[in-house]
């Protein structure tokens, strides 16, 4: 009995030292994270700027003290000829441990996409396994990304938590960099960017400040070049025409002209499709979704059956217009990114070896109709307009 317990007691000793952690990094050795920023350096390299979270600071300004008492943020650059170079001298900078796992989105400026290869910054991405490809990429119009970070917001600690909180909200739930590595890699769909600018803005009756707000998306081709800008309006159409839902809900004017109906939409579809078996250059995509009348100021009474009837029909034949004219105009710059490549891919793999190297010159040529199949789910409380 003595000897077999003297055995565990060794066996012990020798297991403890093998089951401790070699590379554990405590909490408060690590530097979190939270929004990364990508801009154009003259010498032909790049610059990578972190936006770091101060979490002292952060509970320090919950616990009552202002945001200008202290940062809750700080932002670190540095150039290199590519990710790592820069992320290497970003690191001699810093006295805790980068931690990107935690990042919230990736910001690119307009000139880095204007006068670089986008494509090399994926590989860094997909290949290191540190990067978890669940932040967001967006393109910064007009300014730098890095400014973008050092922005401040008068309801988030971060930029980064504002920009992602506010795509989340407004239905942009598929713009996130592993979708966007999809997209790049995919022989029949172009990438839809998200678009955000940084505005003045009034925030209360004495003070204005600059804020970055979404304000489109941008369409990108084969070779990652911004090809066309579409504002918030048609980028939202165009992306629920592209499988990534956004859409909100819309206002349209009454035929008499007297008064508007205003609908939400939900459940939102979009399904692609061939006229016949042997013309894949006739192309159908419908697109589906539920209504929910949340304002009414025209003369209706919304509790007629003839009437819901009519404003059904009225308001599938407004929506398609608007998508029909929002898929004209993505087809004047040229990249599909409906993903109609795609379809045409799976449905004549012969017919697409012979044209995918062309394919957004053909894209532009082909002939695609909008069908919508909007259906009333709810018409409020009340059948006339309150008086």
């Amino acid at each position: 009995m003595n000897r077999r317990a003297i055995l565990v007691c060794i066996t012990l000793i020798i297991l403890m030292p093998v089951s401790g952690c070699e590379n554990f990094v405590e909490p408060n050795q690590l530097a979190f994270i939270i929004g990364s920023a990508i801009d154009h350096v003259d010498n032909g390299g790049i610059e990578v700027s972190h936006q770091i979270v101060i979490p002292s600071q952060i509970s320090g300004s919950v616990m009552g003290a202002s945001p200008s008492d202290s940062e809750s943020f700080v932002v670190i650059s540095a150039e290199g000829k590519d990710i790592f170079e820069a992320n290497q001298k970003i690191r001699r900078k810093m006295s805790r441990k980068l931690m990107e796992n935690h990042r919230i989105l990736i910001a690119i400026s307009e000139e880095y996409f204007e006068k670089n290869d986008v494509s090399k910054l994926f590989d860094k991405l997909n290949r290191d396994p540190a990067n978890n490809l669940r932040d967001i990429s967006i393109m910064i119009k007009g300014g730098r990304a890095k400014d973008f970070l050092m922005q401040e917001h008068p309801m988030e600690h971060l930029s980064s938590i504002a920009a992602g909180k506010e795509m989340r909200i407004n239905g942009m739930r598929n713009f996130s960099s592993k979708q966007l590595v999809i997209d790049i890699l995919s022989e029949g769909n172009r990438p839809l960017v998200p678009v955000f600018k940084i505005e003045e803005e009034k925030i209360n009756s004495k003070e204005t400040m600059q804020i970055a707000l979404f304000s489109g998306f941008a369409i990108l081709d084969k070779d990652l070049k911004v090809k066309g800008i579409l504002d918030e309006e048609e980028g939202s159409e165009v992306a629920w025409m592209a499988g990534k839902e956004t859409f909100q809900g819309v206002t349209i004017p009454w035929k008499d002209g007297n008064g508007t109906l205003s609908f939400r939409f939900t459940r939102l579809k979009r399904q692609i499709r061939s006229v016949s078996g042997d013309n894949p250059n006739r192309i159908v995509l419908s697109v589906k979704a539920q209504a929910y009348l949340l304002e009414n100021t025209t003369t209706l009474d919304m509790y007629e059956v003839d009437n819901i009837v009519e404003v059904q029909k009225y308001l599938n034949e407004q929506i398609q217009k608007e998508l029909q004219q929002s898929v004209d105009k993505v087809q004047e710059f040229g990249p599909d990114v409906f993903g109609i490549g795609e379809h045409l891919h799976r449905e004549f793999p012969y017919w697409w070896k012979s044209q995918k190297e062309n394919w957004d010159e053909t894209f532009m040529e082909t002939d695609v109709n909008v069908k919508a199949n909007i259906r009333l789910r709810s018409l409020g409380t009340s059948g006339k307009r309150f008086k």
